[in-house]
């Protein structure tokens, strides 16, 4: 029997999932909230912290400890014995938290070893497995195979949609395009291709894999990837039956079927990342107030990430921009707001989770 009563989000409602886990003898309970969409109070929205390089001692996990009991570790950094050994650090000091295992999908990132320099106007090629040699181009190695790309696509972008490509050509194991910046290419940074569908067969083959990899990583909940329907999530479910699953919703095909996706989940996370950078600027706020309604409608409780505090990282204060978009998240119905490297990589990660704990509280 798993209690998660880590979800305390106010009244608390009891729901038996035996149908949904697919597994005769499970009794499993969630004390999870359901909350009318846009109406939640912040004293009872949560804080969810990934844990990272600077956040990753016993005394830094104390500290967060203090101000939330839900964490995350990202599964795309780090290696899978850092993992184990970070979540039974985190079950020593705090035996009631909640351990999120957010797992990298089917997303390519950047292979390079070395930053790389890219000039404005400059021709580049992403490319996975067979490199096409062609003079004068620069070419960039990818860690996962490419989605297969929609004819209607006409730009790409890297970093969550902040340095932009136009479009040029692609074949099955490449896309190329000019570059509409100078900037430098760090490593592991995302390639999102709007429009694009990611290969469910594959999909479900890496989460089966990382997920066998990490099975003695203490973790309660997992995170996956770029869903991009229900069915994929019945076969997870199959084989987690006493996990949590979080889906995260960041293309259009994931957006589509965002009830279908709700339906299926325990929880939803907006990663506003890759949603921005796969439906553009113009949907993202839209997008985001219809993933919020679906997972409401189903009484599913909603993370919201993506760089909630990313001024944090260097300043004391939040913007008044940040300020005003935690309110606005709130009022849509997130239940929980993620802190991701302005806890994970900055040092100023315990002044941060003061200042969003104390906020949350007034």
């Amino acid at each position: 029997m798993l209690h998660i009563n880590k979800f305390k989000f106010g009244l608390e409602e009891k729901r038996n999932l035996k149908s949904i886990m697919h597994k005769k003898n499970d009794d499993i309970n969630f004390n999870l909230i359901r909350f009318p969409f846009g109406k939640i109070s912040k004293k009872e929205t949560k804080i969810l912290a990934t844990i990272g390089p600077k956040s990753c001692s016993s005394n830094s996990i104390k500290g967060i400890s203090k101000f939330t009991n839900l964490f995350r570790i990202n599964g795309s950094h780090n290696s899978i014995e850092w993992h184990v050994k970070i979540s039974k650090k985190i079950k020593e000091i705090c035996p009631d938290s909640f351990i999120l295992l957010d797992i990298p999908g089917l997303k390519p990132r950047t292979n390079n070893i070395n930053d790389i320099y890219i000039k404005k106007n400059q021709m580049v090629k992403f490319f996975y497995g067979r490199k096409y040699d062609e003079q004068e181009i620069l070419s960039v190695e990818t860690t996962k195979p490419l989605p297969k790309i929609n004819d209607m696509v006409k730009e790409f972008s890297v970093s969550d949609g902040l340095f932009k490509f136009q479009y040029v050509k692609n074949k099955n194991n490449y896309i190329k395009g000019l570059s509409k910046t100078a900037f430098k290419l760090k490593t592991k940074k995302g390639l999102n291709i709007p429009n694009s569908y990611y290969d469910d067969d594959l999909q479900e083959k890496l989460y089966l894999e990382f997920i066998n990899k990490a099975e003695k990583v203490q973790y309660d909940g997992i995170g996956l990837s770029f869903i991009q329907n229900g069915a994929i999530l019945k076969k997870i479910r199959s084989i987690l039956k006493n996990k949590i699953l979080v889906s995260k919703i960041e293309n259009l095909y994931g957006l589509n079927k965002a009830a279908e996706i709700s339906k299926n989940s325990d929880l939803i996370m907006i990663d506003r990342g890759d949603l921005l950078a796969e439906v553009g600027t113009g949907n993202l706020y839209k997008s985001i107030c219809e993933i919020s309604k679906q997972a409401h409608c189903f009484k599913k409780p909603l993370i919201m990430a993506t760089e909630n505090l990313e001024s944090m990282q260097k300043r004391l204060q939040p913007s008044k921009s940040e300020i005003i978009a935690l309110e606005h998240s709130i009022n849509l119905g997130s239940h929980i707001i993620m802190l991701s490297d302005e806890t994970a990589t900055s040092p100023l990660f315990m002044n941060t989770l003061e200042w969003l704990y104390t906020f949350l509280q007034e």
